[in-house]
């Protein structure tokens, strides 16, 4: 990431959690991510698939690394960690609960990127440093369909972040069209988002478009 403009703000796109309902439906999710992709405005992408079989996601992985290494973009994968599924990302996302110690030394020995969701602890924040994370994320600010939410993320902690610490920082949870105003007040570098890209009425490619414009948008 030593590319990334400290200042500037990116698109980091989630993939949805239904992919993998079936493969005709799979394929036609890659086409779908090739035009998003395409764009040139996703800087990021994360896939998170949560308690699938790991050659489930390993083929997935592979699939999607292809489409990213295309059109230039970072690929993560959220918490799967082993040699063969690092061959075909950039970085691996941790959850507080799923960092050990073997999986940040195994990420740091393949040279991969790490971010950390701190989800809203300023504690988790001082205790992720140690490992050199790439990112750290904070969320969810919205409530949101991906996961459970136990409690809502304070957007003062985004300015406390970066006020203290000099590495890219990461919102994630709900963020739409309808609510994106609120985040952008906030001093953040990457925009994390989901449902509300893959849900959105007039399809993803255009809920792309119309974020990016606001990210960028002059102040």
């Amino acid at each position: 990431m030593k590319d990334l403009n400290i200042n500037k703000k990116y698109l980091y796109l989630i993939t949805p959690t239904s992919i993998l309902v079936n493969n005709k439906k799979f394929k036609n999710f890659l086409i779908i991510l090739d035009k998003i992709l395409k764009t040139k405005k996703i800087k990021f992408l994360q896939l998170r698939l949560k308690k699938k079989n790991k050659n489930l996601v390993l083929y997935c992985l592979k699939k999607i690394n292809f489409i990213c290494k295309k059109y230039k973009v970072i690929t993560f994968i959220n918490d799967y960690v082993n040699n063969e599924i690092l061959n075909f990302c950039d970085g691996v996302h941790l959850g507080q609960k799923d960092i050990t110690k073997k999986k940040i030394n195994l990420i740091t020995n393949k040279k991969k990127l790490l971010g950390i969701s701190c989800n809203n602890s300023k504690n988790f924040v001082n205790k992720s440093i140690i490992y050199n994370p790439n990112y750290i994320s904070f969320g969810s600010f919205f409530k949101t369909k991906t996961k459970k939410t136990k409690y809502i993320a304070s957007l003062k902690n985004i300015n406390w972040f970066k006020k203290k610490f000099d590495i890219p920082c990461a919102v994630i949870g709900g963020i739409n069209l309808n609510n994106i105003n609120k985040i952008l007040e906030t001093d953040f570098n990457l925009l994390a988002v989901c449902s509300g890209i893959w849900d959105y009425k007039d399809g993803p490619v255009e809920a792309v478009n119309l974020i990016y414009k606001l990210l960028n948008k002059k102040k």
